[in-house]
């Protein structure tokens, strides 16, 4: 396969006592958020800053179940929240300077969430902040999350 002269170069590595699943920038700042299980299955958010060439861990947060997935693109810019996908399919949105209980909590699916986005906040000044996620339930919904329980299904997938 011909190369075109670029290369990826590792600045830093941090060995993690857990399995991380989604890395996210947060929005306007040199720290960076980790989200994972560990070997308990629990969930982890670690909240990491990059200080010359080493990971600070300034925060950590271990909750009943484990993350697979992240974004921070229904957020402001000014509040920067994390919405999470979990393994028992729940959506929560945290504020990661206090992560003892999320802002909000549902079930938004019946089984894992594999994957979300969310569009209309930092991304966007324009919209309602909307979340969308999709399952291994076969399903996609969009979330708006000013709400926090209310959904719609924008794809259903036969099996």
């Amino acid at each position: 396969m011909p190369t075109t002269g670029a290369r990826v170069s590792i600045l830093i590595t941090k060995p993690l006592p857990y399995n991380p699943f989604d890395v996210k920038w947060i929005p306007t700042s040199a720290r960076f958020c980790v989200i994972g299980a560990n070997g308990r299955g629990n969930g982890i958010i670690a909240v990491y800053e990059i200080d010359g060439k080493q990971l600070q861990l300034t925060h950590e947060a271990e909750k009943p179940s484990s993350f697979k997935c992240g974004t921070f693109g229904a957020s402001t810019l000014h509040t920067r929240h994390l919405a999470t996908g979990d393994f028992a399919g729940k959506l929560q949105l945290w504020d990661l300077e206090r992560t003892e209980m999320p802002i909000f909590s549902i079930k938004a699916h019946d089984n894992i969430i594999n994957g979300m986005d969310g569009c209309g906040g930092a991304s966007s000044p324009h919209g309602a902040p909307e979340l969308a996620t999709a399952s291994r339930d076969s399903e996609c919904f969009l979330h708006p999350h000013h709400t926090g329980t209310e959904y719609m299904t924008i794809m259903e997938f036969a099996l």
